[in-house]
């Protein structure tokens, strides 16, 4: 049986949709990004806002950002 390691992320990737649009695309360390997704949902209170994990590489550079 193979054990799998998870390694939490160590930042987030906070997100504003209007409708399949993305409006606002935000990635920060995981405090500063639940500030962000808090303050987007008070201020776009009708649209969808998520916030995902995004791993970050050795060099400290989030994988999407590449």
């Amino acid at each position: 049986m193979t054990e799998s390691i998870e390694i939490p992320a160590s930042h987030r990737r906070v997100r504003v949709w209007f409708g399949a649009t993305t409006i606002a695309d935000h990635t920060a360390d995981v405090d500063q990004a639940a500030q962000y997704e808090e303050a987007m949902r008070r201020r776009f209170a009708s649209l969808r806002v998520t916030s995902e994990p995004v791993l970050v590489d050795a060099v400290g550079v989030p994988e999407l950002a590449r």
